[in-house]
C-alpha cells in the first residue's frame, strides 16, 4: 500500500496496530477510508525497532530487567506516533515472549501506561490467525490471492505455520524462534556447521508431530512473512516476476556464505 503524510489532527478513521514481538516492536498507522485505487485502506506510516526481548528470558522464563527496559524505552520512542489516533482505534498485541515470561506483568503494566491503551497478549493460535489475515490482505491484489497457501512466520520466540486459502484451515505455533535459537545454538554469534545441524535437528523434532497435517492438506504457494525470511531473500537476491523467493538451492548457498 502507498504511504502518505501523517495528518496534524486526530482523525476518527486513523487506526494503529502495534505488535510487541519477541524480536522487534512495530507500529503501523492506516487510514481506513477506501482509497482511489480501490484498496480498503492506505498506510500512513510504519515504524519499528529490533530490541530482541526474547534474549532477556532465562531458563526459568524470567524476563530480565535489561530486556524490560529495552522494551519500555522503545515504546517511549514509538508512543508519539500514536498522537493522532483515537485510543479506541489503537490495537496492541504481545506475542511469545510476553506469553511465556513469568513476570510479564512487570513489563505490561508500565507499557500500558506509556501507550495509554490496553495490551492483549495473544495465544499462539491467535497469533497464527492474525499473521494469516495480514498476509491475505497484503496479497489480495496479486496472482496468489486464490491459491492454497502455506504461510511461515519465523519470529523471535516462536514460529507459526498456517495453511489455507482465504481463511486459515490448519495452524500451529511452534516454540522456536530466531532469537531463542541464536542463543541456544550460536553463542557469541559464532555460526558453525555443528551448530546449524543441531538447530535443524531441534526444529525437525519440534515440528515432527504437526508437519504431517500440513503435508496432507498441501498448498500451491508458500509465503514467508517475517523479518528473518525477508533477510534471507535479500541475501539470495532471487526474483521471479518481480517477487523475491527462496528455494533449496538458494538456502544451501546462503549456508555456504555464512560458513565461509
Amino acid at each position: 500500500m502507498p504511504e502518505k503524510q501523517m495528518p496534524d489532527a486526530i482523525l476518527p478513521y486513523l487506526t494503529a496496530a502495534i505488535d510487541l514481538g519477541s524480536n522487534s516492536f512495530h507500529v503501523t498507522l492506516v487510514d481506513t477510508r477506501p482509497n482511489q485505487g480501490g484498496a480498503p485502506y492506505t498506510v500512513v506510516s510504519r515504524a519499528g525497532e529490533k530490541i530482541q526481548l526474547a534474549a532477556g528470558l532465562d531458563e526459568n522464563n524470567h524476563l530480565s530487567d535489561a530486556a524490560i527496559d529495552r522494551g519500555l524505552n522503545c515504546l517511549q520512542r514509538l508512543a508519539p506516533k500514536l498522537a493522532a489516533v483515537d485510543p479506541k482505534n489503537c490495537h496492541v498485541v504481545a506475542t511469545n515472549t510476553l506469553r511465556v515470561a513469568i513476570n510479564s506483568a512487570d513489563f505490561l503494566i508500565k507499557a500500558e501506561a506509556i501507550l495509554g491503551v490496553p495490551i492483549r497478549v495473544v495465544s499462539g493460535d491467535e497469533e497464527a490467525a492474525l499473521i494469516f489475515t495480514g498476509v491475505v490482505g497484503e496479497i489480495s491484489c496479486t496472482e496468489f490471492k486464490d491459491n492454497d497457501k502455506l504461510v511461515i512466520d519465523i519470529g523471535g520466540g516462536s514460529t507459526e505455520l498456517i495453511q489455507g486459502c482465504n481463511d486459515p484451515q490448519i495452524l500451529h505455533s511452534f516454540p522456536m524462534g530466531c532469537v531463542a535459537f541464536s542463543q541456544q545454538f550460536f553463542p557469541q554469534r559464532k555460526i558453525t556447521q555443528d551448530g546449524i545441524q543441531l538447530a535443524v535437528n531441534a526444529a525437525q523434532s519440534t515440528m515432527a508431530n504437526k508437519l504431517p497435517c500440513f503435508q496432507a492438506k498441501g498448498w500451491q504457494v508458500c509465503i514467508g512473512s517475517s523479518g528473518t525470511v525477508k533477510a534471507l531473500a535479500h541475501i539470495s537476491n532471487l526474483k521471479q516476476h518481480g517477487i523475491c523467493y527462496l528455494d533449496r538451492g538458494s538456502m544451501a548457498l546462503i549456508e555456504q556464505k555464512i560458513l565461509a
